[in-house]
């Protein structure tokens, strides 16, 4: 299922189909009616459909898949967006490289601007990843573009979240560095550089917290379901959001081999397209 990116749509969407799935727990009965006296009106006179007669288990299993995708997507969401918050560290990594170079005050004008080519080559990397990381149409890292993701993670409507970041605004700040002295580079060290590091590492932490609440209330609905798959049911517990999970991580695995293979400016200049089909 496409997340709502905001709460309110998520959540709403999500408790309706809970309601209704409960409200087919009603047992239909036939009433006797003066107005049609062929109507049953003995013991029998009110009588329970069997075939409207549904297992309380079943009901539960089906609002615990629903519950399930939606946490499932949620996860697949965030994990994207820690793959590509983790990506972006390892981008700041090469520019801070840059960046002590240029302290250094016997560079020659042609050496610095070199680096500083290469640095706003970096920026724009920084910049595309977190244009790509997105999943489902949800992208955390850009707070401009949505909200904290909220979906509901138990029977009784309670929902966990996955915080939205803001690493764009903190990489768009690099690309206004003055780089023509030893002193600038220094001082972009100290200030935009330094807030851009805070900005991911922030991203990294809370991305890493919020992912693992959201596993946690997975593993105690999947841990439900085949409590109940195991009690004579004629269901299975639902299997289809464990794509969205596989997909996820599968992601992430092919970006942190992709970072531990850069060398010196990496995916960057060795192959710029790599960090982006991984999204797509």
């Amino acid at each position: 299922m496409a997340i709502d990116s905001s709460a309110s749509g998520s959540v709403s969407q999500l408790r309706d189909t809970i309601t209704a799935l409960r409200g087919l727990d009603t047992i239909n009965r036939i009433n006797p009616s003066a107005d049609d006296p062929d109507r049953i009106r003995s013991e029998d006179s009110v009588q329970v459909s069997e075939t409207a007669t549904t297992d309380p288990r079943v009901l539960e299993q089906q609002e615990l898949d629903t519950i399930r995708q939606g946490l499932s997507d949620a996860s697949a969401a965030g994990n994207v967006a820690l793959a590509g918050s983790q990506a972006v560290s390892g981008t700041l990594d090469e520019i801070g490289t840059r960046l002590q170079q240029l302290t250094d005050t016997n560079l020659s004008r042609d050496q610095r601007t070199a680096l500083a080519a290469e640095i706003d080559t970096l920026v724009r990397q920084g910049l595309e990843t977190v244009d790509q990381a997105s999943f489902n149409g949800v992208n955390l890292l850009d707070a401009e573009r949505n909200e904290n993701l909220e979906v509901v993670a138990d029977r009784e409507g309670n929902t966990e979240t996955v915080r939205d970041q803001t690493i764009r605004p903190a990489l768009e700040n690099l690309q206004t560095l003055n780089l023509d002295t030893a002193e600038g580079a220094q001082s972009a060290i100290d200030g935009v550089f330094a807030d851009a590091r805070t900005a991911t590492d922030i991203a990294i932490s809370q991305l890493t917290e919020d992912n693992g609440r959201i596993g946690d209330r997975l593993s105690a609905i999947q841990d439900r379901q085949t409590e109940l798959a195991g009690t004579d049911l004629a269901v299975e517990p639902g299997l289809d959001s464990e794509g969205a999970q596989q997909t996820a991580q599968q992601i992430a695995s092919q970006l942190q081999q992709a970072l531990g293979d850069q060398n010196s400016l990496g995916i960057v200049n060795a192959r710029p397209e790599t960090l982006v089909g991984l999204f797509r």
